[in-house]
């Protein structure tokens, strides 16, 4: 491809980190006003039609073991997205967007587990590493660590279990049509989980106020089918590998954010893990794309109708939103 379009293709990936980064910042200021259930839900509804529209040509085709392996892996997303709408009330916008960088190390170490697949040295010590920022992020606040911190933490390890089934039990299928069917089971259960706790996402729905809304908005659209969108583009046009280093960026993007928008400051240590855990996954995916290149097992590649998409590419959204390997989210996936 050339370099314009490589150029744009990059730029795009860029700004869905950014968004990614502002995600945790708009969690925290919407998560003051509704709770985490129904703002789940009304995110995801919100994010719903865009995805149907994109994935309408593919739906067609919807089969019986896209619809199971959708499910299943909504329910994880649906853990992720939960996991990280709550503990992000609970720990700073900068520490939930590093902590949940640690998926990214934990993925090399859980296909060792699983699949038996060795990978270069180097992505198992800058899972080392990676651990010894998490371990800096979880006490730079004293010796007790925050709530949140632990509850962003689980959510990072669903992500990673997640992400290293996905890249060993998905074969031939269609992102997209997997995608519309998460994003289903997680306005389901979230729905459900909203009326469990009481506060039912439509009653939640009617007290939600402008901003409120705008900034859901922005979550579902932007930060969940905007990023799906241009993540599957992206990675069409350059490489699922050059995609997930540039998403790497996002806990850079969460601190920015968290400072000047929320107002949080950042200590030497805290800093000093961050740092630490970003270098590590930004380290760690390149070696393990190297170690592919130099002819050490590929992961399962993903089918998306057209092209290969690597596990790079699959992240459950946070991100509710998408993270660096998402079909969404998400996300990251929140």
């Amino acid at each position: 491809m050339g370099r314009a379009s490589l150029l744009r293709s990059d730029l795009s990936i860029l700004l869905v980190a950014v968004i990614w980064g502002s995600s945790y910042v708009v969690m925290q200021d919407v998560g003051d006003r509704v709770p985490a259930a129904a703002f789940l839900a009304l995110r995801f509804l919100t994010a719903l039609p865009v995805v149907l529209l994109l994935a309408a040509p593919s739906l067609r085709r919807l089969n019986r073991v896209e619809v199971l392996a959708g499910a299943g892996f909504g329910v994880m997303l649906y853990g992720i997205l939960i996991l990280e709408t709550v503990g992000v009330q609970h720990t700073s916008a900068a520490n939930a967007g590093f902590l949940i960088t640690v998926s990214v190390v934990f993925v090399p170490v859980l296909e060792r587990i699983l699949s038996r697949k060795a990978q270069p040295f180097i992505v198992y010590a800058a899972t080392v590493v990676a651990l010894f920022g998490c371990g800096l992020l979880l006490l730079s606040g004293g010796l007790h660590p925050r709530s949140g911190d632990l509850i962003i933490l689980a959510a990072a390890a669903i992500r990673a279990t997640q992400i290293t089934l996905f890249g060993r039990h998905v074969h031939g299928q269609s992102i997209q049509n997997l995608t519309v069917v998460e994003f289903v089971v997680v306005i389901v259960l979230a729905s459900l989980t909203s009326v469990f706790t009481g506060d039912p996402v439509w009653s939640a729905a009617g007290q939600v106020d402008g901003r409120s809304w705008l900034l859901i908005a922005y979550l579902g659209v932007l930060g969940t089918a905007f990023a799906f969108f241009m993540q599957l583009r992206s990675a069409r046009l350059s490489s699922s590998t050059r995609v997930g280093l540039i998403l790497c960026t996002e806990p850079v993007f969460a601190t920015i954010f968290a400072i000047a928008v929320a107002g949080e400051s950042l200590g030497f240590i805290q800093a000093l893990g961050g740092v630490l855990m970003v270098g590590s996954a930004l380290v760690g995916r390149a070696a393990e794309a190297s170690g592919r290149a130099a002819g050490a097992p590929r992961p399962m590649a993903l089918t998306s109708g057209r092209e290969p998409i690597g596990p790079a590419t699959y992240d459950p959204v946070v991100s509710g939103h998408l993270s660096d390997t998402s079909p969404l989210n998400g996300r990251r996936d929140e």
